[in-house]
């Protein structure tokens, strides 16, 4: 498999600054803009913005293609169309859940280039064992690409310190202190950078960047797929990540006398309206999310057992959303998965609760639902390439070596 070397130290590097730089984000989030918007959108001089274009096609980062005449435009010669090199980098974005990892190698501009799903050892399974069998997937889903791979990236549901990796707790998971990135990178050397983060986090990167998110000051992001629920926070573009653990989100109590909650209290968001808890579900008999689906399809038709169980789900969803607002001001609340089902279907409920935070009242923040599909493999593959688009000038090897190896 080829290799690119990135080389940074930073935890979380800043943007830069140089105009290939800006150029690699623009094409990367814009998947195809035309030379002459992308010189206009960047605010750069002509030849600045051809020397970056020439830097990055050179690096075999983009690629250019053909003018094409947007309808419109002024007369004259039209731009090229500058666009992901589709024999460029990519990068190997994976999800943990109590059951199964889903693995998606994806490219510049976020398009998936192939996908699987693979089950994964029994609950309380040794951890080094699953990271191990994950790493020899993720080894063959980069080498299967024939493409560089720039990185790697595995998000999970738990306590996980984003300054390396180590998972403190993975309740459903049964892990505790496990140095996830530190074996996964001992695993996979051929890969130049493998991170480990929680689930929520990319998700909310997902999601500024590509969906719902976008353009906020503030992004307050809360997810669920069925088991548990995760939150994170986003404050221009940057995690609140605390001293590392910052925003577990679905141990927000909402209900003090309520069920026993994994964590050691009572009543958290997660034991009170994830998936499981839809379905009167346990710890050791959660259910399954197809029932899930069916309930939340049943709700939107107006049954009654149905609806009645969401607008409870949403109304402590609500309450939760109050605690986090007072705490974090955000102008952006995000729900994704079953809780943007909840907004959908039951809206008043959720507002209703949230207007008890003097701060929603004030600021009256928008709340949408999620609209990228596989947030957390998208937001994974963004963490991934943010060293490269970065830096892209730190790119290995030279573009005569690239040349060989094409």
């Amino acid at each position: 498999m080829n290799k690119l070397v990135v080389q940074t130290t930073a935890a979380y590097p800043q943007p830069s600054e140089s105009a290939a730089a800006r150029l690699l984000n623009l094409v990367h989030l814009t998947g195809r803009v035309s030379r002459a918007e992308a010189t206009a959108e960047l605010a750069l001089p002509r030849s600045t913005a051809g020397e970056a274009v020439s830097e990055l096609v050179e690096l075999g980062l983009i690629a250019q293609g053909p003018p094409a005449r947007q309808a419109g435009a002024p007369r004259g010669r039209p731009s090229p169309q500058l666009y992901p090199d589709p024999a460029g980098p990519v990068v190997v974005a994976a999800r943990l859940d109590s059951s199964e990892a889903e693995l998606a190698v994806v490219g510049l501009g976020g398009a998936i280039a192939q996908r699987r799903r693979i089950p994964l050892p029994a609950h309380g399974s040794d951890p080094r064992r699953t990271l191990s069998a994950l790493a020899g997937w993720m080894r063959e889903a980069a080498a299967g690409s024939g493409r560089p791979c720039a990185g790697a990236a595995v998000g999970l549901a738990g306590m996980v310190r984003a300054t390396d990796g180590l998972v403190h707790s993975a309740l459903h998971l049964d892990w505790k202190s496990v140095p996830a990135a530190e074996i996964l990178a001992a695993e996979l050397p051929e890969i130049p950078r493998v991170e480990v983060g929680k689930d929520a986090a990319f998700a909310a990167l997902a999601e500024h960047h590509r969906g719902s998110g976008r353009g906020a000051r503030t992004l307050l992001m809360l997810t669920c797929d069925h088991i548990g629920i995760g939150g994170a926070v986003l404050h221009q573009g940057i995690p609140f990540t605390g001293a590392g653990n910052a925003v577990e989100a679905g141990h927000v109590v909402v209900d003090p006398m309520g069920t026993p909650c994994p964590c050691g209290m009572r009543g958290c968001l997660e034991v009170s309206a994830d998936g499981r808890a839809l379905l009167d579900g346990t710890p050791d008999h959660p259910g399954d999310p197809a029932d899930v689906a069916d309930l939340l399809r049943r709700a939107a038709e107006g049954e009654p057992p149905a609806a009645v169980r969401v607008r409870a789900a949403a109304a402590k969803l609500g309450r939760a959303l109050a605690s986090l607002t007072n705490l974090f001001d955000p102008d952006r609340v995000a729900l994704s998965g079953v809780l943007g089902e909840y907004l959908r279907i039951a809206p008043d409920r959720i507002q209703a609760e949230l207007a008890a935070s003097v701060v929603a009242r004030t600021q009256s923040p928008v709340v949408a639902a999620g609209s990228v599909a596989s947030p957390v493999l998208i937001g994974a593959a963004e963490r991934a390439f943010g060293r490269l688009l970065a830096e892209p000038g730190l790119l290995a090897p030279a573009s005569s070596s690239r040349r060989d190896r094409l």
